[in-house]
């Protein structure tokens, strides 16, 4: 049996759903399963498990006791690794008893922007417990059309995104998307007003009369920092309405997107081939990589 994990928020449970569904492609539905019990011990986090609500997909669910039989219990997910440590330490030692019978692969760091072969050997007489965020297109190409058919939006939304889609449909609109909260004082507090000041000339020489639709958390950053925008139409759904946002930034024609995976989703969805999508150079301050598709532009 493969076992994926699913966790975090909305964009990264996309990411895991698209390796999820490259390994069911190469390995078959009745050997591969999640593993949710994150969302039970993190249920504040985020908003909760998304992938049912948003976009009425099933994932077969590992119980608790097949899966202690498997990969020692983590009895909570902590956000410092040293914490994280100490927990699965505990929880090792404290179901010893059961000794585990499965391999455990870490996929984080440089190897989840890449396609790992790793996962392309794996021996289905054996049991995988397999952790990482998958975070690139390395095996979303491989079925995009599947996965990007799967990804497809409940028409479940609230009245002020009924109100901004014909606004977004009817002109040169460019997503404009500046991820602030729990990204500040971290390692992905590192996109500047000067990106997005760079970003926006670049849209303005090659497109007639954008109109910025500016999709943020934080609009009084915005106020203070994005004077060289002009005119510009605030857009925020908040809480259980967040996944909205991504949904009407894949409706724009142009996106300018943050070092996030909840907007690289919304521009993927949405992307055509005339439409320009614009990714920072860097994803996180310790890492020289990018979160973005080859054709996308870097700034």
């Amino acid at each position: 049996m493969i076992i994926v994990r699913f966790h975090g928020g909305l964009g990264n449970q996309m990411f895991e759903y698209a390796f999820y569904r490259y390994m069911t492609n190469k390995y078959g539905t009745d050997n591969v399963i999640g593993d949710m019990t994150w969302f039970d011990r993190n249920y504040s986090e985020h908003q909760g498990y998304e992938l049912k609500k948003v976009f009425d997909i099933d994932i077969p669910a590992i119980d608790y006791k097949t899966l202690a039989k498997i990969h020692e219990y983590y009895p909570r997910y902590h956000r410092f690794a040293g914490l994280r440590y100490l927990s699965r330490k505990y929880a090792k030692y404290k179901n010893k008893h059961l000794k585990p019978t499965g391999e455990y692969i870490m996929d984080f760091g440089p190897s989840q922007y890449i396609h790992n072969d790793a996962f392309d050997k794996l021996d289905t007489n054996k049991d995988y417990y397999i952790e990482g965020v998958f975070c690139s297109d390395a095996y979303i190409k491989y079925y995009e059309d599947q996965i990007k058919k799967d990804l497809t939006f409940k028409p479940n939304y609230s009245q002020h995104t009924k109100d901004m889609l014909p606004k977004i449909e009817e002109t040169n609109s460019v997503a404009i998307h500046v991820r602030r909260g729990d990204y500040v004082g971290n390692v992905f507090d590192i996109v500047t007003p000067d990106y997005y000041r760079q970003a926006v000339n670049y849209i303005r020489e090659r497109v007639e009369n954008p109109v910025f639709f500016v999709f943020s958390d934080d609009m009084d950053y915005i106020k203070a920092n994005f004077d060289f925008l002009g005119d510009f139409v605030p857009v925020h759904n908040c809480g259980k309405d967040s996944f909205q946002d991504m949904y009407l930034i894949s409706r724009c024609r142009h996106m300018i997107i943050a070092n996030s995976s909840f907007s690289y989703f919304g521009a993927l969805l949405g992307e055509k081939d005339s439409t320009i999508v614009i990714a920072p150079k860097k994803y996180k301050a310790d890492e020289d990589l990018a979160l973005a598709r080859e054709n996308w532009v870097l700034l």
